[in-house]
């Protein structure tokens, strides 16, 4: 009797192992299951709104279409230069410009973009320039494409060589990951080519001229 009891202590012995066994495979199996994971701080969906434009006017400076899913805000104003935001706030992203008038300086201004624009250049991968020649409007200018892991992904000046000149640069609130970044940089981007192929300077003489 006593083999007997030994037998079938045994016996349930073995099967538990076996149980367990079998359980501890699929325990594992059940943890690896495809779980969302949450993204790093800083990251965001990528959910594009549908492209649609509105009218926007400073009367003191200059007009044009912006994106409805942005908002264009004056920052500050001086004698000598006026300072805008365009804020992107579901793709976070802000077009920081500065307006400035010419006064007789329009290569010193010229200058001052491309220097700004060349803080760019260490680690670009390549930068692409687009002329910008809107005679009818007096609107003349540079758009920079620049492609990297990059600050700014798109920087521009506009003028219309007499009194106006509007130096503007596209920011991410996130550190660059051009990547992760580049269905809304390219949308961004349209949008700003929107936004200098619709632009006019404020009334006030020939060309936008004020006092």
């Amino acid at each position: 009797m006593k083999n007997s009891g030994g037998r079938s202590r045994c016996r349930r012995q073995l099967i538990g192992l076996r149980n367990a066994t079998i359980l501890v495979p699929l325990t594992v199996l059940m943890g690896c299951g495809d779980d969302p994971l949450p993204k790093p701080h800083g990251w965001f969906r990528i959910d594009l709104p549908e492209q649609a434009y509105a009218p926007w006017t400073d009367s003191a400076t200059f007009q044009a279409e912006i994106p409805t899913y942005a908002v264009l805000v004056p920052r500050a104003a001086k004698a000598d230069a006026r300072w805008f935001d365009m804020r992107f706030k579901q793709q976070r992203a802000t077009a920081h410009m500065t307006w400035s008038p010419v006064n007789g300086r329009l290569a010193e201004l010229i200058e001052d973009a491309h220097i700004f624009k060349a803080t760019h250049e260490a680690k670009a991968a390549k930068i692409d320039r687009e002329r910008v020649l809107r005679d009818s409007a007096r609107v003349f200018g540079t758009l920079f494409d620049v492609e990297g892991e990059v600050a700014s992904p798109m920087v521009f000046y506009l003028t219309d060589s007499t009194d106006n000149f509007l130096y503007g640069a596209l920011y991410f609130d996130s550190p660059p990951n051009a990547d992760s970044l580049a269905p809304v940089t390219e949308r961004l981007r349209e949008d700003i080519r929107h936004f200098v192929a619709t632009l006019r300077w404020a009334a006030g003489g020939p060309s936008g001229a004020r006092p």
